[in-house]
């Protein structure tokens, strides 16, 4: 069960929706290269791009939210905060265990739960909530030139 984007996962922003087409790739490359049983260092460093990949987005989205004072940044910061810990502890287990079917099949479940409805309840909300910030910026500033 690999993460696939489809148009209803859509913010209507084009580099938010790349970004998640990004970290759904990331996400299923981390899973096939634990399923094939790579070496450590594979997984590892597989591990790594997708962390750096999920800090690139968050950090660029909250950017984004402080920057046109998004009325729902904590909710979406402290989201985005429970999803690095648990990268920090996917990585601890790992490390520590190494991986089984059971982690592989858990991990693939619990980040596909977690993105599908993250992207649909809140970064849906962020896109529809820029769209009109910049309606209404466009709007005045049309006004404003009449």
């Amino acid at each position: 069960m690999s993460l696939h984007w489809d148009n209803s996962l859509s913010t209507g922003i084009d580099n938010i929706d790349n970004q998640h087409k990004e970290l759904f790739n990331s996400i299923n490359k981390l899973v096939y290269v634990m399923k094939e049983e790579k070496v450590v260092d594979e997984v590892l460093k597989s591990l790594d791009l997708f962390e750096k990949c999920v800090i690139k987005h968050f950090n660029e989205e909250e950017a984004i939210m402080k920057q046109r004072n998004y009325p729902k940044f904590s909710l979406q910061h402290s989201q985005h905060e429970e999803f690095k810990n648990q990268l920090k502890i996917l990585r601890n287990i790992f490390e520590t265990t190494g991986v089984s079917s059971l982690f592989v099949i858990t991990v693939q479940q619990k980040m596909a739960k977690w993105s599908r409805k993250h992207i649909m309840e809140l970064d849906k909300d962020l896109g529809k909530f820029l769209i009109e910030k910049s309606r209404i910026q466009e709007e005045t500033l049309f006004k404003k030139v009449n």
